[in-house]
């Protein structure tokens, strides 16, 4: 069976550390002066200060991880407001709020960009940054297989294989991972 190629970024399906069935999550602001959409799935880099959200409380903000970037977490969410009703990512340009799944420990599902192996399960790998979709509102983002290694600072560590019917080892293999080099783990100093 081939396995159906579906992009969607990564989606929370479970914890390392316990038997949590849902995503713990943070609200963390996008600046209107990001020019990047974000979608639901996306991965999110801090920027540093914390700044007035959308809802007009201070939250960190974030910006779209780009490859080989320390990520902080994957968006749950992206707020509604006003001018963008109904709207499930963020357009361009927009002060938006986004719900963030933060915790190092959690576990996601993402589909890889190539062929994976059994050999792959247990290493490290990086992110591919691609477009996401205004209709669904879902990422564009995959696990980058050609950057597999034991390398510690790949922002993502493979766990496994989602045990489904509809998916195998092979191309567009959908797996299972948690943050390994992000914001709130494997940090020196501030």
């Amino acid at each position: 069976m081939t396995n159906r190629d579906s992009i969607f970024g990564a989606r929370f399906i479970g914890h390392l550390q316990s038997n949590k069935v849902s995503g713990s999550s943070r609200t963390y602001t996008v600046l209107a002066a990001d020019a990047v959409a974000v979608f639901m799935g996306d991965f999110v880099t801090h920027q540093g200060a914390a700044a007035i959200g959308a809802d007009g409380v201070y939250h960190p903000v974030v910006a779209q991880s780009a490859a080989a970037d320390k990520v902080t977490g994957f968006v749950m969410s992206v707020s509604n407001s006003r001018d963008y009703e109904n709207q499930i990512y963020r357009t361009a340009s927009t002060l938006r709020n986004v719900e963030v799944c933060d915790d190092p420990y959690a576990l996601f599902e993402i589909q890889a960009s190539g062929t994976v192996t059994a050999a792959m399960i247990g290493y490290n790998a990086d992110i591919v940054v691609g477009s996401g979709s205004t209709f669904t509102g879902l990422s564009g983002m995959e696990l980058d297989v050609s950057t597999v290694a034991n390398t510690a600072t790949l922002p993502l560590r493979i766990v496994g294989i989602v045990p489904r019917e509809d998916n195998e080892l092979g191309a567009n293999t959908k797996l299972i991972c948690y943050m390994n080099y992000t914001t709130y783990k494997n940090t020196t100093g501030v």
